[in-house]
């Protein structure tokens, strides 16, 4: 019995010291909470939300709108599709663009955009004409891409804007209300890596063998 405290125990340090390590990755969550459109959205918020995750080294963003509004072209310099910071913008790169709309198509631009009424952000993705200016039920309503740099980029390295948001984008929806929403706060939720659940998983193994010999150990006395 003390040698199966004694392994419970270590399983437990383990755990402890993996969950503190840099062996984590983690995820950032952010929601749309703020609407300057015109004539406002008519719905609630939140009106999306951006989940952002550490991807070996990269940033891996999946940014969805709720309540079917819909990413929009602009034809002026103040709306863009989805503008975002990083503490060193400098030799940023994008790939890995999809999106859920069968017209349009994101561009990465890298340089600093004003979205009107939330400020200016050093990067932006946006869309082109065939997201059209107005609601279009083809137009989409999630984008993924990724990001990379010069060097490594956790979610640690996303920043607030002078005008103190994180996320801004560029939308419409169905009764023809356009403008920009915003995100001024964020989630970081940390997760182990899959090593440190695969060591975890083998010590929790090991504290069952042992367990099961014991019990195997005292029935064979009792007979």
């Amino acid at each position: 019995m003390k040698m199966i405290k004694a392994l419970t125990a270590s399983v437990v340090m383990a755990a402890a010291v993996m969950g503190a390590s840099a062996s984590q990755a983690a995820i950032l969550v952010s929601d749309f909470t703020v609407d300057r459109a015109t004539g406002g959205l008519g719905v609630s918020a939140p009106y999306g939300e951006v989940v952002v995750n550490d991807a070996g080294g990269k940033l891996a963003f999946a940014v969805t709108l709720f309540d079917n509004l819909r990413f929009r072209y602009a034809p002026d310099s103040n709306h863009w599709s989805f503008g975002f910071n990083l503490s060193n913008p400098s030799g940023i790169s994008v790939s890995g663009v999809t999106d859920n709309g069968s017209v349009g198509s994101f561009s990465f631009i890298n340089h600093s955009v004003t979205q009107s009424g939330f400020g200016t952000f050093q990067l932006a993705m946006d869309c082109d004409t065939g997201c059209d200016t107005s609601w279009n039920s083809n137009s989409p309503s999630v984008l993924n891409f990724t990001v990379a740099g010069p060097s490594a980029l956790t979610v640690n390295d996303l920043t607030r804007n002078v005008s103190s948001y994180y996320f801004a984008s560029d939308v419409t929806n169905t009764i023809g209300g356009t403008g920009n929403i915003g995100a001024s706060s964020i989630t970081i939720t940390a997760v182990p890596e899959p090593a440190t659940w695969a060591i975890m998983l083998m010590g929790f193994g090991g504290l069952g063998a042992m367990l099961r010999q014991r019990r195997q150990q005292v029935a064979l006395v009792r007979a």
